[in-house]
């Protein structure tokens, strides 16, 4: 009888439970910058800077939620780091400074500037053309300048004066 009990119980939990769905929601009050900016970049690399920045802010669609403005300046240097006899480098180390400046649109809030270095060395395979190096050199770029932004996000998230910024009023 208590075995027959017990299956009842594991067959009525299961038909349950069949309904539940586990989804990881995304607490939208984490960012409070997320989409409320609206962006301007200059220099190198343009659109994998534009990418991170979507990614961790948000795009802006209607006019009226636009209250920050975040420029963007990146600058890189390229050094040959490895120099082989016949002068074909054998790593190149690729130096990225981003400077970001983020205003308020409409208010009166200090400007937060913030420079970010990011580095990362690139073994060419190849002169020329060469789809896995160069393959591998623009996901080099992607993942550092997403961690670059990612950076400054969280620089954002945990400074005062930006919390001072979107609390006002």
């Amino acid at each position: 009888m208590k075995i027959v009990s017990c299956c009842l119980l594991v067959v009525f939990v299961l038909t349950g439970c069949s309904k539940v769905e586990f989804v990881l929601k995304n607490n939208e009050n984490s960012n409070p910058f997320f989409n409320k900016v609206t962006y301007k970049i200059s220099g190198n690399n343009n659109e994998y800077v534009s990418q991170a920045l979507i990614e961790n802010f948000g795009l802006t669609k209607k006019e009226s939620e636009k209250i920050f403005l975040l420029s963007v300046n990146v600058g890189e240097e390229v050094i040959k780091t490895s120099i082989d006899t016949n002068q074909v480098s054998s790593s190149v180390q690729y130096n990225m400074g981003l400077s970001y400046d983020l205003t308020k649109i409409k208010g009166n809030c200090d400007k937060i500037n913030k420079t970010l270095e990011s580095k990362f060395t690139h073994y060419p395979k190849s002169e020329g053309y060469n789809f896995g190096s160069d393959h591998a050199l623009q996901e080099a770029y992607q993942n550092t300048i997403n961690q670059n932004v990612l950076n400054f996000k969280n620089f954002l998230l945990s400074s005062k004066e930006a919390a001072v910024c979107v609390n006002e009023g």
